[in-house]
């Protein structure tokens, strides 16, 4: 299937390989989100590291706070990285993420704790996380602008599903890393050193990464763009004006997926644990089996959208996931272990459907002069208010409520109201990307 895709890339001669268009396109995704969710993991870990311990009650609600404020610079980076990519290339917009994600993966690695510069440590915390987040805000949609702009008509929906497969393979080696932490050392290692290494593990790739961004090829859609003199010169006021509509669409295509996501990857690890009474290990290889099928079956949906069309597959997933939005948490407290593999493997399966196609959905609503600034406003909006968010809120929601069922009610009521706006979606697959 993949051979299939390299086939078809458009690639002008004398540019390298179309293999290394694609990893190209996904290997920064992939390390970028390793490093964002690897705090999420360890969210209790860096509690107690972070903040006064005299406070311990509320050590975790800080924690997933914090975690939020990553996802709140993300439209920041939005606006800044996709005014980069649409008025100067893609290739310079994600080359420089990455060196801006560079910053923070090692600044986490060496972080002084409370114990050893008070309230000066949580502060530098929320300083790296908003660079974090401002560097993820440019990366996700736009190596999905990018392949998407590599693809062949009847390609796009494979192409934009490796995007987000590798993005969930990040979080899954995210996970992985975790889990397997959690399983051979122990809980003394883990809090003093064995976190610290999880971070610095992703710097070496990120390198490695530069590099293949440094030689990728630019892409033909905004060269074509360029030399026709289509470019704007005020891309995210452009976007604003005259992709208005798109932009909204965006916003409410992205609404689920963004929430589901980490209610299956953040959250769910510590709703297994607090709620459901699983060990934080075997809490960690559930989640991490989950994530594992969102790594594979979206690029099996994103083919099958090339064939039959995004729209189908989009309008599915969104009931599905309203149908699924209270037995995915009532599963896991409701009687033995397997009626909670059942629900979180369930979510992961209604999550890999509406992954599968988004992505190239998203790229196929934006001319090229808006495309990555289009799609990168609509998609970080989106993680920062409802998916980034969502491990806060329901920790709050439980918390404040006494119903363990609380983020169920949470996630299907903005499934409704996301599935009743997102029904009459147009269908683009199988048309060639908008020009102007």
């Amino acid at each position: 299937m993949i051979n299939s895709l390299q086939s078809d890339m458009k690639s002008d001669p004398g540019t390298p390989s179309r293999g290394r268009v694609i990893i190209s396109g996904v290997i920064g995704n992939l390390f970028e989100w390793y490093d964002f969710i690897i705090y999420g993991f360890f969210a209790p870990v860096i509690a107690s590291q972070f903040f006064k311990p005299e406070a311990a009650s509320g050590d975790l609600l800080k924690v997933f706070a914090v975690f939020a404020v990553g996802y709140f610079a993300r439209p920041i980076g939005a606006v800044i990285f996709g005014s980069i990519g649409d008025r100067l290339g893609r290739k310079k917009a994600l080359l420089l993420s990455l060196v801006v994600m560079a910053v923070p993966t090692m600044g986490m690695a060496v972080l002084p704790t409370w114990e050893s510069i008070g309230v000066l440590s949580p502060i530098l915390l929320i300083l790296l996380r908003v660079l974090q987040g401002i560097s993820i805000g440019g990366e996700f949609t736009g190596a999905n602008a990018y392949l998407s702009e590599h693809s062949a008509d009847d390609r796009r929906g494979l192409a934009g599903s490796l995007t987000v497969s590798s993005a969930m393979l990040g979080i899954l080696l995210g996970s992985l890393v975790y889990t397997l932490m959690e399983w051979f050392c122990t809980p003394e290692f883990i809090q003093l050193w064995g976190w610290r290494f999880a971070f610095l593990g992703g710097f070496g790739i990120l390198i490695i990464a530069g590099w293949l961004r440094w030689t990728m090829p630019v892409s033909p859609h905004f060269e074509k763009a360029k030399s026709n003199g289509e470019l704007v010169a005020h891309p995210v006021r452009h976007c604003l004006r005259n992709q208005f509509g798109a932009l909204m669409r965006g916003i409410l295509l992205i609404s689920m997926p963004s929430m589901l996501c980490y209610a299956l990857t953040v959250y769910m690890s510590d709703y297994l644990n607090k709620e459901g009474g699983f060990s934080r290990s075997e809490a960690g290889l559930m989640v991490t089996i989950a994530i594992s099928m969102a790594v594979v079956i979206p690029i099996l949906v994103g083919a099958w959208s090339d064939r039959i069309g995004r729209r189908p597959i989009i309008r599915f997933s969104f009931i599905a996931s309203i149908l699924w939005s209270i037995p995915i948490f009532a599963l896991v407290i409701q009687g033995p272990p397997v009626l909670a593999w059942v629900g979180v493997l369930v979510g992961a399966l209604i999550l890999s459907l509406m992954q599968g196609a988004y992505p190239a959905a998203l790229a196929e609503m934006f001319p090229t002069s808006a495309r990555y600034t289009g799609t990168s406003i609509a998609y970080n909006v989106c993680f920062a208010f409802l998916g980034g968010t969502f491990p806060l809120l329901a920790t709050w929601l439980v918390d404040t409520t006494g119903d363990p069922l609380a983020p169920g009610y949470y996630l299907g009521i903005v499934g409704i109201l996301a599935t009743i706006f997102i029904w009459g979606i147009p269908e683009t697959a199988l048309s060639p990307l908008r020009e102007e």
